[in-house]
């Protein structure tokens, strides 16, 4: 029989599930309904993990000891995600991830565990085997199940990253059909239409839904959405409205969602690959850094994230605090050897990411060229989507720019067009 800690339990799992701001409050009172109930210790634990912060793996850790502590015998789901929260508690995201593959197995129906999976597969840069994850279990999805448009959204984003551009906006469009609020099928579909250069019509769909109500009561994901819009205009050369959007949402204080959590990393993802793109495209941001330097300047120890630890870098350079900098590249060189499936993301792409964004700053062309020509089949590998990874690339393309590179910057405007992207923005930043 359901209990109430059962119900709130759901309820914050729908609530993670389709981003919405209360997911955290319903599990923490699933608790207080049942100090001992293990799932509810598991979810909460993954929660924290999933911010990405370094001040949350104390939590993480308590979570982890109490699920275990309370775990039944015959709790095969508990079972699962104990031991997946247990694997990120110790830095094994790839253990996590087949923890929660099992649990899949048990059941292909459990939408959070497939969710999960494709979060940390994201941020492992391994979005192939996120893509076999969803279509190993899309036979048992149809259209009279609650979660549908949730599973839609998520096979649509694993056909994007992975290529498939014309079923990716196909299942991202049903998901937004069945759900409008479906802020991932949304999110999906704008990553189609950006790699294909769709700016016109990526801008009308992100307007019409924001016009629509669609994101009321949703959480990070819609500045993340606002993001995307900024990079719209970017495309169509509007770079006073995208600035606006900076402003106006990525770093307004008056949105409750920055205020309560303004260091959050895909929020200061969001807003430094702005900033770059904008100075890439000759366009002077003020003192907007100082105040993302604040924020990045207390996080050179979190190892938390190595995308995050690249932009936190190039942050740190262009509030010119180098000694930051490079202390938080000696920190992502340390963590590279203290951690296991996320090594080859520091080693091979956040580091010299991070390195280039030094050189950039200080005008070291050369030294950008050479650290980002080799990594740039490899920055994947610390995760983030091509739309997010860009902003490296279109680092290089500056500094071969500055160099007078001709063959590399034609043979780098190959490899985007290669790896999906249509319009290739490195070509606006060379005009």
């Amino acid at each position: 029989m359901a209990t109430d800690a059962d119900t709130l339990l759901r309820q914050s799992r729908e609530s993670a599930l389709r981003s919405k701001r209360d997911s955290m409050s319903l599990v923490q009172q699933a608790i207080e309904a049942d100090a001992e109930h293990s799932l509810a210790h598991a979810m909460r634990g993954l929660y924290y993990y999933a911010e990405r912060h370094q001040r949350n793996y104390q939590v993480v850790r308590e979570c982890s000891a109490n699920c275990e502590r309370y775990l039944g015998s015959t709790d095969a789901r508990a079972t699962h995600y104990c031991r997946a929260l247990k694997a990120a508690s110790e830095g094994q995201p790839a253990e996590m991830v087949f923890h929660l593959e099992q649990q899949l197995l048990q059941d292909p129906l459990d939408i959070n565990a497939l969710k999960l999976c494709q979060s940390e597969l994201f941020w492992l840069g391994d979005m192939q085997w996120s893509a076999s994850l969803s279509a190993s279990v899309e036979k048992h999805w149809n259209a009279t199940q609650k979660y549908h448009s949730d599973f839609l959204a998520i096979r649509a984003f694993d056909l994007e990253e992975t290529g498939h551009y014309s079923e990716a906006e196909q299942y991202g469009r049903q998901s937004v059909e069945l759900n409008p609020s479906d802020v991932w099928g949304a999110h999906a579909v704008t990553h189609v239409m950006y790699m294909q250069g769709r700016s016109e019509e990526g801008a009308n769909w992100l307007d019409n839904l924001h016009a629509g109500g669609h994101w009321q009561g949703l959480g990070q994901m819609v500045l993340h959405l606002w993001w995307h819009r900024a990079l719209f205009h970017l495309l169509r050369g509007e770079h006073s409205a995208a600035l606006n959007v900076y402003d106006d949402y990525l770093r307004n204080y008056e949105i409750d969602m920055v205020a309560a959590l303004p260091d959050l990393y895909l929020d200061l993802q969001n807003a430094t690959s702005l900033l770059l793109r904008l100075e890439f495209l000759g366009v002077d941001v003020g003192a907007r850094w100082s105040a993302l330097a604040e924020l990045c300047a207390a996080r050179v120890d979190d190892k938390s994230n190595a995308f995050s630890c690249a932009h936190y870098a190039a942050v740190l350079a262009a509030d010119a605090r180098f000694d930051q900098a490079q202390q938080l590249i000696s920190n992502m060189r340390h963590a590279a050897q203290s951690v296991d499936s996320g090594a080859a993301g520091f080693i091979n792409a956040a580091i010299p990411a991070a390195m280039a964004s030094v050189a950039h700053r200080k005008k070291d062309y050369r030294k950008v060229i050479n650290l980002l020509m080799p990594a740039r089949y490899r920055l994947h590998q610390m995760g983030g989507s091509h739309a997010q990874r860009e902003v490296f690339l279109l680092m290089l393309a500056d500094a071969l720019k500055h160099e007078g590179e001709d063959r590399l910057l034609n043979k780098l405007s190959q490899d985007l067009h290669a790896t999906g992207f249509e319009e290739v923005m490195a070509d606006r930043i060379l005009s």
